[in-house]
């Protein structure tokens, strides 16, 4: 196994190039630059190429990508910030992706909590209230966008209830255990509540449609039909040999799944005013931060690679037939 995810990784690096390369293409193909005004004013003609000369914006788009790959490899360093002026890129992606990923993190068990026995029991009890009450539900979440449920939840549970608070943050990024696991702290929840239950709504949504259908599938298998003539109780039957082999298409989406939610959700940040990397990615575009607009999606692609590998493992625990050769 080991040989084979160091095979991938070096597989993804060519991979990884062309999508820095792409990015790199299209983020200079933008009309405008990041110096052409500053605010609402227009920056006087010197001025501006002074600046883009330090930037190395002056040189050929060659070059300027050769220095950029340069830096990379060499120092781990993603450039500095157009936009924000005495900061790094790693310093912004350092700081706001903790607070994307345990938003992603938790929204992803949410959903998984809520939505693997919803669609597991919806497939047991097919055709009955249990089926309908949860694939209703599935077909909710999926149906209302996040633009849409986050404000209703915030009128409701902040507006009205005053259960939680409407917005902003309620932990520094530096005061995070480790990075990425949420601390426990009564502040934090009430500030992660709402932002969480939005993203988890529509992820429980999609683990419930899939866990359903790929269960449904699986039971009219021979080989389940062949164990229950062996005499195994229904509950064995589908923990030991049915649920296995139907969580693969489940699992198939979490790597896609967690990169895009690891990296921030635009949407959601934006409405509950959540500093993470989803609102400096859109900023970035707006302000033509070439910087960041390379650095997010370098690491959204480090994640997307990651997750299919994490994924690929996956398959041949849950399915022996599956081989790393």
């Amino acid at each position: 196994m080991i040989s084979y995810v160091i095979r991938r990784l070096l597989w993804s690096l060519p991979v990884l190039f062309l999508i820095v390369l792409v990015t790199f293409l299209l983020a200079k193909a933008l009309p405008g630059g990041p110096f052409d005004r500053v605010g609402d004013k227009s920056l006087p003609e010197s001025i501006r190429v002074a600046i883009e000369k330090k930037y190395n914006l002056d040189k050929p788009l060659v070059t300027q990508f050769g220095l950029y790959i340069r830096d990379l490899v060499i120092n781990g360093d993603l450039g500095p910030s157009y936009s924000y002026r005495n900061r790094t890129v790693n310093d912004l992606i350092s700081e706001t992706l903790p607070i994307s990923a345990q938003i992603g993190i938790l929204s992803v068990l949410l959903g998984a909590i809520i939505g693997l026995p919803a669609g597991i029991f919806g497939a047991l009890r097919r055709n009955t209230w249990v089926d309908y009450l949860s694939s209703f539900i599935a077909v909710l979440g999926l149906s209302v966008p996040n633009l849409v449920l986050a404000p209703l939840l915030i009128y409701l549970f902040s507006v009205k209830l005053g259960w939680f608070p409407a917005a902003r943050w309620g932990v520094n990024y530096k005061e995070l255990y480790f990075g990425f696991i949420p601390p426990m702290t009564a502040d934090f929840w009430s500030h992660a509540a709402l932002p969480v239950i939005t993203l988890g709504t529509g992820i429980s949504a999609t683990f419930a449609r899939l866990s359903r259908a790929s269960l449904l599938q699986t039971i009219r298998e021979d080989y389940i039909r062949t164990a229950r003539s062996k005499g195994l109780t229904q509950t064995t039957t589908i923990v030991r040999h049915a649920l296995r082999n139907s969580m693969i298409p489940v699992v198939t989406i979490l790597g896609p799944l967690l990169a895009g939610i690891l990296t921030g959700t635009f949407i959601v940040e934006f409405v509950f005013g959540i500093p993470g990397m989803g609102d400096f990615f859109i900023t970035s575009v707006n302000n033509r931060d070439y910087p960041i607009i390379l650095g997010s999606t370098l690491v959204f692609a480090i994640f997307l690679v990651l997750g299919n590998i994490m994924v690929d493992i996956m398959y041949a625990w849950m399915d022996p037939r599956i081989r790393f050769d």
